[in-house]
C-alpha cells in the first residue's frame, strides 16, 4: 500500500500530465479529472515495490489511456443503445398501428418504475425528462459525470434487454 507522503508526491509530480492527456483524448475538463482520479485510486492499492520510478509515468499514462478509451467505447454504446431504442419505437409506431407510441411510452415508465433502482430512475427523469446534461445531472446529484455515464448506460441497457425479450426486435 502507498503511504499519503508518496501518494502526494506522485500526485504532483503526475497529474498535470494525465490530466493534460486524458483533456486530449476526451476533450472534457470534468470526465478527465474522473478518469485520473479513479487512475491514482488505483494506486492507492498497489504496493510500493509495484512503483518503479523508472516505469512509473509509462504506467501511469498508460492506465489514463486505456480508462479514456473505455469510456469513450462505452458512450459510443450507449449512444447507439439509446439510438436503437428510438428507432425500434417509431418503427413499431409506424408498422402496428394495434400499439401506439403513448403505449409503448407508458410501457417503458412502468418498467422504469418497477424495475431500475431509485439513483437510476432519478438520473432518466433528469437526463431525458428535463434534458439536463450529465454535468448538471452530477452536480444535481452530487456524483461523478462518469458515475452518471454508467448508471444511464446501464438502465438503457437494461430497457433494451427487456424490450427486446418482449419481441420488440431491437437489436
Amino acid at each position: 500500500m502507498v503511504d499519503k507522503q508518496m501518494f502526494e508526491i506522485l500526485f504532483r509530480r503526475h497529474y498535470d500530465g494525465m490530466f493534460r492527456l486524458a483533456r486530449r483524448i476526451l476533450n472534457d475538463d470534468a470526465k478527465s479529472k474522473d478518469v485520473v482520479s479513479d487512475v491514482f485510486a488505483e494506486l492507492l492499492d498497489k504496493d510500493e515495490a509495484e512503483l518503479r520510478t523508472e516505469t512509473l509515468q509509462g504506467l501511469l499514462l498508460t492506465s489514463v489511456r486505456n480508462r479514456c478509451i473505455n469510456l469513450l467505447v462505452h458512450e459510443q454504446k450507449t449512444q447507439q443503445v439509446q439510438q436503437a431504442v428510438r428507432l425500434e419505437i417509431q418503427a413499431a409506431a409506424r408498422d402496428d398501428g394495434s400499439v401506439t407510441m403513448t403505449e409503448q411510452l407508458e410501457a417503458i415508465r412502468r418498467f422504469v418504475n418497477t424495475q431500475l433502482l431509485p439513483i437510476s430512475q432519478q438520473i432518466l427523469r433528469l437526463r431525458y425528462q428535463q434534458g439536463l446534461k450529465y454535468r448538471e445531472i452530477a452536480e444535481t446529484i452530487g456524483m461523478s459525470e462518469v458515475t452518471v455515464h454508467n448508471h444511464l448506460s446501464h438502465s438503457l441497457k437494461q430497457i433494451k434487454n427487456h424490450f427486446k425479450s418482449l419481441g420488440y426486435g431491437i437489436e
